[in-house]
């Protein structure tokens, strides 16, 4: 059997109102130019947290990319996506998020979203009810213990001392190319959200997932987000930081078909 060439790519860059949202599409070939699944089973959509863009996702693409389409999308002036000329709210990012989605025909995936992604994740599921299949939530902001921009400050830098050093590259670089001013006019945005009123109304099945070392995203926060949405359920990959899915990218994309299996 021929070996697996690297995963090919498709790129959007949509429209919604006077903003635009760029969607990249991952299909895993191999040498032949044949699909590399067996059979095409779902497709799955990443959204990425604040100040960050789909570069952290690379380890969990390649992994899900066996057995999906997948698509990562980058929100308003994150990543290579132009600034708005307003400052957006997290409603605006959901319902911008849901449209561009269906203007580019990607309907019935799993949605999944990290840290300030989870937020955005959920309002797309206010915004589109019936859109999405399932919805999984990695490291999900802002504790509701700790909504203070200083609090979550002091969590990021005891995050950055156990995440690896390719992680805090990516992360400060991106950081860098959102820009000071979009990033802090958005931060206050992510704290003032509230995760745990929102996520009560969302209808597909909810999983929500921590890494053990998480100090952004403590245990008994997780659980209060479950208890805030019956029948959502729980996981933890032992041992990692907030970015566990670059760590640990077979044990989330696993956790990922698992929710995505049951519906």
């Amino acid at each position: 059997m021929p070996a697996a060439a690297e995963a090919r790519t498709g790129f959007q860059r949509v429209t919604v109102g006077d903003t635009q949202v760029d969607i990249r599409t991952y299909r895993r070939f191999d040498d032949a130019g044949t699909p590399d699944w067996h059979e095409t089973r779902s497709e799955v959509v990443l959204v990425h947290g604040i100040g960050a863009s789909e570069r952290y996702y690379r380890p969990l693409i390649w992994e899900l990319a066996r057995t999906s389409i997948v698509h990562t999308l980058e929100l308003p002036g994150f990543g290579s996506t132009p600034k708005p000329r307003r400052q957006l709210q997290m409603e605006d990012f959901g319902r911008i998020a849901a449209e561009a989605l269906d203007t580019a025909g990607i309907r019935g995936a799993q949605w999944v979203g990290h840290s300030m992604g989870c937020q955005v994740v959920v309002e797309m599921a206010l915004a589109a009810p019936d859109a999405a299949s399932s919805v999984v939530l990695l490291g999900p902001t802002i504790n509701d213990a700790e909504r203070s921009a200083p609090l979550q400050a002091l969590r990021l830098m005891q995050d950055c001392l156990v995440e690896p050093p390719a992680v805090n590259f990516i992360l400060v670089t991106d950081y860098l190319r959102a820009g000071p001013r979009w990033y802090l006019s958005t931060l206050p945005v992510m704290i003032h959200h509230r995760l745990e009123e929102r996520i009560r109304e969302v209808k597909p099945p909810v999983l929500l997932v921590r890494g053990g070392k998480d100090p952004v995203v403590r245990a008994d926060w997780l659980a209060r987000l479950a208890l805030a949405r019956p029948g959502a359920v729980t996981a933890e990959i032992p041992g990692q930081p907030h970015v566990m899915m670059y760590t640990r990218p077979k044990e989330t994309a696993e956790l990922m078909r698992t929710a995505a299996a049951v519906q």
